[in-house]
């Protein structure tokens, strides 16, 4: 993938991401906007939503589409709270040739935040038994990333 093409498939992908957790929040009568204003606010409301759609998600081709909303809400949290972005990772060991993960956190230069894969950390989250909501899944991303936890 050119520099160009990832450039604009990076925020394709950001664009969809912030674009289901809005719907989600809103097609539930919440601000659209709140992991903007409110990113702790937003993802405990996301939590609870979540928490009633999972056990029925969770068999059959729904799998994939409560995976992508994990990511997405777990990802624009990342973005939200923490001033980071989505980039595309390289990586041959991927059916896709790579990854979409969250980087560039506000840190200071002594200490770089690692890149997280919010895909992989969905797919552990659903993987386990029980699943693993998104409270505890952004802890663990923030952990990953090696970034302060944001609880209010």
């Amino acid at each position: 993938m050119s520099a160009d093409t990832a450039a604009l498939d990076v925020a394709e992908w950001a664009a969809a991401c912030h674009g289901r957790v809005r719907d989600l929040l809103a097609g539930h009568g919440h601000a659209p906007g709140m992991l903007r204003t409110d990113p702790v606010g937003a993802v405990r409301v996301l939590d609870e939503i979540l928490a009633r759609e999972i056990p029925a998600l969770l068999d059959g081709e729904d799998w994939t589409r409560l995976h992508g909303l994990l990511t997405a809400c777990v990802g624009e949290f990342l973005v939200s709270a923490h001033g980071a972005r989505w980039a595309w990772r390289e990586d041959s060991a991927s059916p896709a040739g790579g990854r979409w993960v969250v980087t560039g956190f506000a840190r200071s230069a002594d200490r770089p935040a690692e890149a997280v894969d919010a895909g992989a950390l969905a797919a552990d989250a659903l993987a386990s038994k029980p699943a693993v909501g998104l409270l505890a899944l952004t802890e663990r991303a923030e952990r990953a990333a090696g970034v302060p936890a944001m609880r209010g």
